[in-house]
């Protein structure tokens, strides 16, 4: 038994939607002791309890056993055949006729298995490099999924009696496994309830990793308060795992509940996980709890100023089972952390470009959610690349605007991108199948989570050239340049938009610097860095300018970021 603070960690946890498995301490080395474990008798009894609340058919079909009759026999299957197995015991003899229907049920609890989330967790140390316990995690992962493989297919095949003619390896271990550490929180009073809570070093993903949610869209903003409710919050540190990330230049421990540990495997795939050696005396910058069970504060955030932390809140609720509360809340603290250091957040996408005719240009596309920046930048890729040696991603969704020697450049707070699929080019998302996240992909909104740069590269500062915004509601063909820096504040902050469906909004909606998660909770600070960021833009001549993505218009929905890529190209080009 593993300990974490004083508690025991469970060898195994069985939800409806997940399994927790304690590496360290479960019986996974071979598929006899897996068939004898009281975690196999409880994915059974499960399964076999959904099926009763359905009254489903298959369960007649097999004469209704109890489950320790399915168990017993499943157990006989791995060393008789199945006519001795069904003659060993007479209350197993009933299954003597039932082989189809008993193929049928063993294939569907199979899936059954295999459709939860399924988490190895293995312990590690702070005091020691992450690197020498890994291979460790890794080959236990690939023994317990080996060993499943190896369980079905005696017992279907013994059911069948002669062996498959097809084999599909199938991942049917874990979705993810992951090395923890215990680890205790650099800030003193009033942070007692988070320490001692694990901390998350390694991940390791089976892929195609797909994640259906309660939510599949955020609604809302984000409210600060005035104090800081830490010390009211109901911590159980077993139930908690932190996510240690760098958000742009800041440190952000992100405390997710297990049971929302998926969407904390997404977050992986978003930003930079810090390492060990990072954490181990570094206070964070920001603080995210996930997953509360107290609703009062739920979507709140409080800047603690006498630690100089930032500090989030999202509960439990299924409302909040969508990885775009997770994502926008670690961003809108980042967000007024920054607007406080005198920098100012941009919610659109930036990428350097470098052409055949050796010109580079970075460009920024500023828009909220649905407003075609990602789309019109993913369709240049597509029809640029005859023209176009690399595309570089700085900032996909959320960046930062800093001065340097009286430069304004940009710099990225992500290393990957959470995009929808419908807005995607056909096969992209089959490109990125290996490495992506899928999230609800049969499902309005369907997103996946993709890595597209590295930490370094987002991470520099990045000289300007040309600034757009985002226009997906006009029926208009183009780029438009401003005729000076004050009719392009209008426009920027303004923030128009039509809605996508990607969060509760519908039609014509305005959002401030179309960017609610900072910008808008602090808006007067924020018109201050408009004024002196968009005036220093104007003078070093970089140019601001207004594409037309027509994302939101019927019929559009492709071809209009299409276009708007081909005029953004032949502009460029022309520079």
């Amino acid at each position: 038994m593993v300990y974490i603070g004083g508690k025991a960690m469970k060898k195994f946890h069985l939800t409806d939607e997940y399994v927790l498995m304690n590496f360290d301490s479960s019986e996974i080395d071979s598929k006899v002791s897996i068939i004898n474990s009281w975690h196999f008798q409880n994915v059974l009894r499960q399964f076999y309890t959904r099926l009763q609340k359905e009254d489903h058919e298959i369960l007649k079909q097999l004469g209704y056993p109890t489950t320790q009759e399915l168990l017993g026999f499943y157990r006989l299957l791995i060393t008789h055949n199945f006519d001795q197995a069904s003659q060993i015991d007479p209350n197993l003899i009933k299954f003597r006729t039932k082989r189809r229907p008993l193929l049928h049920f063993t294939n569907m609890f199979y899936d059954h298995w295999r459709a939860l989330n399924r988490f190895g967790m293995m312990r590690s140390s702070m005091a020691h490099p992450q690197s020498a316990k890994y291979p460790e995690m890794i080959a236990a992962t690939e023994v317990f999924s080996e060993n499943i493989i190896a369980l079905y297919r005696t017992i279907t095949e013994t059911i069948l009696g002669r062996p498959h003619t097809v084999y599909r390896k199938l991942p049917a271990g874990t979705n993810a496994s992951l090395l923890y550490a215990t680890y205790r929180l650099n800030l003193e009073e009033g942070y007692e309830n988070l320490y001692r809570i694990p901390l998350i070093t390694t991940v390791a993903t089976q892929p195609p990793f797909i994640v259906y949610t309660k939510s599949n869209i955020r609604e809302g903003v984000f409210e600060e308060i005035d104090h800081n409710p830490i010390n009211y919050l109901s911590i159980d540190n077993t139930h908690y795992y932190i996510f240690p990330l760098l958000v742009g230049d800041l440190l952000a421990f992100c405390y997710i509940h297990r049971d929302l540990l998926h969407q904390g495997i997404g977050l992986t795939n978003l930003f930079e996980i810090a390492s060990p050696d990072y954490c181990k005396n570094a206070k964070p910058d920001l603080i995210f709890l996930y997953g509360i069970r107290e609703d009062e504060f739920d979507c709140k955030f409080h800047h603690d100023k006498e630690n100089d932390v930032y500090i989030g809140f999202v509960s439990r609720a299924a409302k909040n089972d969508y990885f775009g509360y997770l994502k926008k809340m670690v961003l809108t603290l980042h967000n007024v952390a920054m607007i406080n250091r005198g920098n100012l957040p941009v919610h659109g996408a930036m990428v350097r470009i470098d052409l055949n005719n050796n010109k580079r240009r970075n460009v920024v596309i500023i828009g909220d959610s649905g407003a075609g920046k990602s789309e019109t930048l993913e369709a240049l890729r597509v029809i640029g690349k005859d023209y176009i040696k690399s595309m570089e991603v700085v900032f996909d969704d959320m960046g930062v605007f800093s001065i340097n020697n009286k430069v304004v450049s940009g710099s990225g707070t992500e290393i990957g991108a959470f995009v929808r699929l419908d807005d995607l080019d056909a096969g992209y998302a089959y490109e990125e199948f290996d490495r992506a996240i899928f999230m609800n992909p049969d499902q309005t909104n369907a997103r996946l989570i993709m890595p597209l740069s590295s930490y370094e590269f987002i991470s520099t500062k990045h000289p300007i050239h040309l600034v757009l915004y985002a226009n997906n509601y006009e029926d208009k063909e183009g780029l438009r340049l401003f005729d000076n820096v004050d009719e392009a504040l209008d426009v920027f902050k303004a923030g128009r938009r039509r809605a996508k469906g990607t969060t509760a909004e519908k039609g014509l909606v305005e959002s401030y610097f179309a960017n609610p998660f900072g910008p808008l909770q602090r808006k007067e600070q924020t018109e201050v860095l408009l004024e002196n960021y968009f005036n220093l833009l104007d003078q070093r001549g970089v140019l601001l300018g207004e594409l037309y993505t027509k994302l939101a218009l019927p019929g559009f929905e492709t071809s209009g970021p299409q276009r708007a890529s081909e005029i953004l190209l032949q502009y460029l080009l022309e520079q």
